[in-house]
């Protein structure tokens, strides 16, 4: 009867072992899968108005960088950070960038401009580009402290001393 416990108790450690080892397994992928899509967007990128179907430079936006996280294997792997400074005004710009796990192509922004005396914050949804060169950028009507409205607009990635790409 000793053997026939001992197997059950034998099954039964490793059936747990086996079912955490294969849930880490696939968590774990899937945070490699989001960090691989975040480090696609790390570099320097640069605002573009609009226009129909071409893009234009927009005057008094600085440039913008972002930074991916350290390890692959962090909880947050799908998460960037985005700062900058716009060139016309001074203003510092940062917040986060989160990629959508389920459809990597799709992003949600928090951007912050940073004031001595008080914060201004928006939220902004970001559809990417099949090449991960163009974000286009949709401001969310809801605001704190910034214009209600403020138009649609593309960042572009510079690649090299020429600067990103301009036709849609």
């Amino acid at each position: 009867m000793s053997e026939f416990w001992s197997g059950l108790l034998l099954g039964f450690l490793l059936g747990v072992v086996g079912n955490v080892l294969v849930n880490h397994y696939w968590e774990f992928r899937e945070r490699f899968r989001a960090y691989t899509y975040a480090k696609k967007l790390v570099g320097t990128w640069r605002a573009y108005n609009i226009c129909g179907r071409t893009l234009e430079p927009m005057e008094g936006a600085g440039e913008t960088y972002i930074e991916a996280k350290p390890r692959w294997w962090a909880v947050d792997s799908n998460l960037l950070q985005v700062s900058g400074v716009d060139v016309s005004d001074g203003r510092h710009h940062t917040g986060p960038l989160m990629i959508d796990p389920s459809c990597p192509r799709r992003a949600t922004r928090v951007l912050i401009y940073e004031f001595p005396t008080q914060d201004e914050a928006m939220e902004q949804r970001i559809v990417i580009s099949h090449d991960f060169k163009t974000m286009f950028v949709f401001p969310v009507l809801a605001t704190l402290g910034l214009p209600t409205y403020t138009p649609a607009h593309a960042l572009c990635k510079v690649e090299g001393p020429q600067g990103g790409q301009l036709p849609l």
